[in-house]
């Protein structure tokens, strides 16, 4: 990142950039307020007042709705033979996935929340692992936010030497597929073999 900045490699934010930070910022609020809700039932749990803690509803039904969907979806597509079939199978198809973005968003919206009474241990344990939720999605967030006008591929494809990444992953344990694409692996080619010892020398560099 820093050598992007450096040498000025900047790039527009696009409208899925812009969406995906939307999401992140919302998943952020949705989880703080989880949390507080945690210490509520807490509260609630410790004073007694078991009857006004919230437990999670059934999601059961949803997702065999949304399972039996994708499975006819799936039928459809390999069934259309003509054009009106194959319209109908997209639509059906497209509307199979607003079913399981909806299943997707009621899971996470009572993730923090169970189907029965949990005990004082359960909801300290809940609020703990929100806490660690909240400092990496504010992280994430912030990151993205951070490079969103910064090409930070630039550099890595046209500047920097290929085996600097790769010795560094080797070193690391790090895959080589969450720095290079399979294009880029097929591009740098002669530079996967590097043992994970290998140094960029300058000097050597130069000479050749």
């Amino acid at each position: 990142r820093e050598v992007a900045i450096l040498c000025n490699h900047q790039r527009s934010v696009s409208r899925a950039q812009e969406t995906q930070l939307e999401v992140l910022a919302q998943k952020l609020q949705t989880l703080k307020k989880q949390k507080k809700q945690l210490k509520a039932i807490l509260k609630m749990l410790n004073a007694g007042k078991t009857e006004k803690i919230p437990m999670k509803k059934d999601e059961k039904k949803l997702a065999e709705q949304v399972a039996k969907a994708v499975a006819k979806a799936k039928k459809m597509k390999d069934k259309a033979k003509t054009n009106d079939d194959k319209i109908k199978a997209t639509e059906f198809d497209e509307a199979t996935k607003v079913k399981k973005k909806e299943l997707t968003e009621i899971k996470f919206k009572q993730a923090h929340l169970w189907d029965k009474l949990p005990g004082s241990d359960q909801v300290i344990k809940k609020i703990s692992n929100w806490s660690k939720k909240i400092s990496k999605a504010e992280l994430d967030l912030k990151q993205k936010d951070d490079n969103k006008e910064v090409a930070l591929g630039t550099s890595k494809i046209n500047y920097m030497d290929p085996r600097i990444s790769v010795a560094w992953c080797k070193r690391n344990e790090v895959p080589i597929e969450k720095i290079f694409s399979k294009t880029l692996r097929d591009k740098f080619n002669w530079a996967m073999a590097v043992p994970p010892d290998w140094e960029f020398n300058a000097d050597i560099a130069k000479e050749s």
